[in-house]
């Protein structure tokens, strides 16, 4: 590489080593060390893996992301699917996308307006003469956050849903209709042939935003919320403000590793899917 390429490129290692792997490397350090920067390999790992509030943030944080990850992948295609060949779905998608675009802040002075107990969903319950429910306060919180989760990401999802559905062929579902195909075997060999390299992106990138919930779950509870609600992202908050670093750093490591390895085996399951259409 010449040296007037080495110029360009100069920037971006810059801030790639003192972002990152300046940071990773401190990281690593310090999972394999004490507070007193003595050498003690895997034990820091041992007493956060049997730490009972870790144990309980990562079971949260994987439980939101198995409920998530399958509605967050249904519903924005079954919309995508129903306004694809309206005559406004342009608007309807800006309508969809306006959540991604709307502050954090508003986003939950919203939700807690209707959730809280004095919300708008509790006054209509009080009104219909029912009993009302503490949203914030029981294990009806984590399904708050789902709906919080799903009101912003749905429509970029859909938005994806659209376009890959647009890049199917007319012709390919007509030729289907001339063979006799049904509803069911057309979506099976032409739509969901066809949409599964957006399907693959909509779900990495579903993953990836689900660990990013942290951000609307502190505004509305804070650094110590609900049980059902308490993620791993706190529990590395909390650890920071404890200063201790060393189960802060193996936290990281061990979510970093895990979001690796989802990511690795959606694109191995993308592969190999798409060896099989081929």
């Amino acid at each position: 590489m010449s040296k007037k390429l080495w110029l360009f490129v100069l920037p971006s290692l810059v801030g790639m080593t003192i972002f990152f792997f300046i940071p990773a490397i401190s990281a690593i350090v310090y999972a394999l060390t004490n507070s007193s920067g003595g050498f003690v390999w895997f034990s820091n790992f041992a007493d956060v893996f049997t730490n009972p509030v870790f144990k309980l943030a990562a079971s949260n944080s994987f439980a939101f992301i198995a409920v998530t990850l399958p509605l967050n992948m249904i519903i924005p295609f079954l919309l995508a699917s129903a306004i694809r060949n309206m005559r406004h779905k342009n608007a309807f998608a800006a309508a969809f996308m306006l959540p991604l675009v709307v502050p954090s802040g508003a986003v939950i002075f919203f939700w807690n307006s209707l959730f809280t107990d004095n919300g708008a969903i509790n006054k209509l319950l009080f009104q219909l003469g029912l009993d009302t429910i503490p949203w914030l306060m029981t294990n009806y919180s984590f399904w708050v956050i789902v709906i919080i989760f799903l009101f912003r990401n749905i429509g970029f999802n859909m938005v994806l849903f659209m376009a890959g559905l647009a890049l199917i062929p007319k012709d390919y579902y007509e030729a289907a209709r001339l063979d006799g195909a049904g509803g069911f075997a057309t979506f099976q060999n032409v739509t969901l042939v066809y949409i599964t390299p957006t399907a693959f992106l909509a779900f990495m990138m579903s993953i990836i935003n689900s660990f990013r919930i942290f951000r609307e779950i502190y505004l509305l509870y804070g650094p110590y919320p609900q049980q059902s609600v308490y993620m791993l992202q706190h529990f590395m908050n909390n650890q920071f403000l404890n200063a201790n670093m060393q189960r802060l750093s193996v936290t990281a490591i061990a979510l970093s590793i895990s979001i690796v390895i989802m990511v690795f085996g959606v694109f191995t399951g993308q592969r190999k899917l798409s060896e099989n259409f081929s």
